[in-house]
């Protein structure tokens, strides 16, 4: 009799332990995402428009994931978590490109004026 009990007890102790690794995942997801909108919002992702819609996106997808992870849909929880991250991404990607070509216009007019104060 004890060694179907401690057969069940390990069954149930590994079967708990393989749940946690599933959740864990999606938590570190949802992490992963977090921190990338953050980066985003650091970077000024809110004052571009087109950095602010997907900084939106990410926000909307982070939330979506947490009602799938309260629904047990790991999966489907994983997924939005990811795109979060990739939206969260794109935000940050725009929102440096706008500052990197804002930063250019200003150096290329600087060179302007300075080739024509040398004529």
């Amino acid at each position: 009799m004890r060694p179907k009990l401690l057969a069940a007890v390990l069954f149930t102790t590994l079967m708990g332990c393989a749940s946690q690794q599933v959740t864990h995942i999606s938590n570190k997801e949802r992490t992963e995402a977090v921190a990338s909108m953050r980066a985003a919002e650091g970077a000024g992702a809110a004052r571009v428009p087109e950095a602010a819609r997907h900084l939106e996106f990410a926000r909307q997808q982070v939330n979506r994931g947490e009602e799938l992870l309260r629904d047990k849909d790991k999966e489907g929880a994983e997924l939005s978590f990811m795109q979060a991250d990739a939206d969260a991404d794109l935000a940050f990607a725009i929102a440096q490109s706008t500052q990197l070509e804002a930063q250019a216009r200003q150096t290329t007019q600087q060179a302007e004026q300075l080739k024509r104060g040398l004529e």
